[in-house]
């Protein structure tokens, strides 16, 4: 079974069966009867309840064998103790998924995952997928369905857009949903996982990253269970050139315990997970306010063609503040070249001109500068993106007008840039912005923020994969075997990374006939699987300029080793060619709980612990 096998009947099913529906709207049973009526869902309800005859107006069953015609989607909203059954019943009947809002497995104890075990093995058999237990459902805007009993649905139907969400948490997932409604942000497809006994966050993202209608995808993450899921979920959105912003919590070792408790996840290495983001280019949002930030912006759909920022604003202070924004995030903030900051200078003769662009409250007495401010920094400063602070300018409307002319010349010539306006406005002057094509930001360091996601995704969406290379005969590794330096180097050699001629010592006699062979100078170091770090005992010794020092420096690693370590294996003495240029390295790899296998680089040496 793939991992998304089965998951367009969680968004698409032409049959719904609420098993445990309730006639009071108000209930978990009840809501979300009321939110499929509300949303226009045009397929057919089918409320389960043995002890009415009707439902909210619709026709009940006392059991779900008894409807007539198939069933693709089943919520479950009964009791913890009455799922097993519910489920089963679901099987029979050739249900295709089934969505468990009930609560009372893994989350809570032992006990309870083994219950949800169960659950699991009755599905597969049956071939059923399960979403949850303890989640919120689904939604997808544009067939109606609002298969979920969040309570962010009150009296209108949510926007439809081209933003998708797949969270784990149900509450954080309906936070998402009234933050993008109260932004005026669309959405396509949303889905709630809990305890994610079967269907993960990975596998939403990845029918997500495929979905024609989804144009964002967003995802918030407390575990994972199948890393592969979601690696291809980002490849899939690269591909497709779908931006992808992820929230994932349990960065701080409190963090991971109180997840482990509310979810049962496992938690993988943080800094493991922050790789694989930017492996796959995909942006790790901090906080709830950047998420939000960087979805807003990526909707526009216009994503800054460089990592050069230029920047307009009407306060010096303000201009300095966002610059450094910039440099926080590694955005490029380079100068003006001089013709055109003179030509600025000669517009403003109290502007500065360098970049950032500061135009004083000249723009109130001409608000026309606003065209050659920001073409001069497109076409002669060459900047991917252009962000203008106005303060609260936007509040005027007469100065509002006078900005409108040049503002809507600008989009419409530099439709490929990314533009953006930091400004306080009323909401009509900031939806007629956005029409034109220009994000707008009350905060203009967040704005700074945002286009620095949305400057990575371009570049992520045109890097052209790099195919990897596998060696044909890959040597055989003892697990848990200790190797001396010269024995990992055979292996490091075998499959193609290049080692110095490094040469074994099993006397004094052969140490200066090796290091003859190799050519002077020579490093000479102790060879024992048992000593990891030599130069702690001394047994490193560097600058061998001929035989005789070659001979000497044997006996003396001998000695030292003998004295420091007496019960290590001797495996002789390492020569090696004396390389003085260079940068210690480390190279290793780790086996995350999660990811599997991860490759380790890293300042080696002295410096290999920090």
């Amino acid at each position: 079974m793939t991992s998304v096998w089965g998951l367009g009947a969680f968004f698409a099913p032409e049959t719904i069966a609420i098993i445990g529906a309730s006639a009071d709207e108000t209930k978990i049973g009840g809501r979300p009867i009321r939110n499929l009526r509300l949303g226009g869902y045009r397929g057919q309800i089918l409320p389960i309840n043995p002890g009415r005859d009707t439902v909210q107006g619709l026709r009940a069953y006392p059991h779900l064998g008894d409807v007539a015609g198939p069933v693709e989607l089943a919520i479950i909203c009964v009791p913890a103790a009455q799922v097993p059954a519910a489920v089963a019943d679901c099987v029979a009947k050739g249900v295709r998924a089934a969505t468990i809002f009930s609560s009372g497995f893994a989350e809570v104890d032992a006990a309870g995952a083994a219950e949800q075990a169960k659950l699991v093995a009755t599905a597969s058999r049956g071939g059923l997928r399960l979403l949850g237990p303890n989640c919120m459902g689904t939604i997808n805007t544009g067939v109606g369905l609002l298969g979920t009993f969040t309570s962010v649905i009150v009296n209108d139907p949510l926007p439809a857009g081209r933003i998708s969400i797949a969270s784990q948490s149900g509450a954080f997932g309906s936070h998402c949903l009234a933050l993008m409604r109260k932004a005026g942000l669309g959405v396509n497809l949303w889905a709630t996982t809990g305890n994610q006994c079967d269907v993960e966050v990975g596998d939403f993202l990845e029918y997500m990253a495929a979905d024609p209608g989804t144009g964002t995808v967003i995802g918030s993450i407390e575990g994972v269970h199948d890393a592969r899921s979601m690696i291809r979920a980002f490849e899939i959105a690269r591909e497709n050139r779908k931006p992808v912003i992820i929230m994932k919590v349990g960065r701080s070792e409190a963090g991971a315990a109180a997840m482990t408790s509310h979810t049962a996840s496992l938690a993988g290495s943080d800094a493991v997970f922050d790789a694989v983001l930017r492996q796959h280019g995909v942006h790790r949002a901090r906080s709830i306010d950047e998420l939000m930030d960087v979805a807003y912006a990526c909707s526009l759909g216009r994503f800054p063609t460089s990592r050069r920022l230029g920047i307009v604003t009407v306060s010096g202070g303000v201009g300095v503040l966002m610059a450094d924004a910039a440099a926080d995030v590694d955005l490029d903030v380079p100068p003006l070249p001089d013709d055109a900051q003179q030509r600025m200078k000669a517009l403003v003769p109290f502007a500065g001109t360098r970049n950032p662009l500061d135009v004083t409250a000249q723009i109130l007495a001409n608000p026309g500068l606003i065209e050659p401010m920001f073409s001069t920094l497109i076409t002669e400063g060459g900047y991917g993106s252009v962000i203008a602070f106005l303060s609260h300018l936007g509040l005027n409307p007469q100065v509002v007008a006078g900005l409108f002319p040049g503002l809507t010349r600008v989009a419409e010539r530099y439709g490929d840039h990314f533009l953006a306006v930091s400004v306080l406005a009323h909401p009509d002057t900031r939806a007629a912005l956005e029409k034109m094509g220009y994000a707008v930001f009350e905060d203009p360091t967040r704005a700074i923020v945002a286009i620095d996601a949305l400057a990575r995704f371009a570049e992520a969406f045109a890097k052209v994969p790099t195919p990897v290379a596998v060696a044909a005969d890959m040597p055989r590794v003892t697990p848990g075997a200790i190797y001396s330096e010269y024995e990992a180097k055979a292996l490091l050699r075998s499959v193609g990374v290049p080692v110095p001629d490094e040469r074994v010592a099993a006397s004094a006699m052969d140490a200066a006939d090796a290091a003859q062979a190799i050519g002077f100078p020579v490093v000479l170091k102790i060879l024992s699987p048992d000593i990891v770090h030599k130069s702690e005992i001394g047994g490193v010794i560097l600058n061998i300029e001929d035989r005789e020092a070659a001979s000497a420096g044997y006996n003396l690693l001998q000695t030292r080793a003998a004295a420091a370590a007496p019960n290590a294996r001797i495996d002789g003495v390492l020569v090696a060619p004396m390389i003085a240029d260079g940068v210690e390295t480390v190279l290793g790899v780790v086996r995350d709980p999660v990811f599997g296998p991860v490759v380790m680089f890293g300042l080696g040496g002295i410096f290999v612990e920090i």
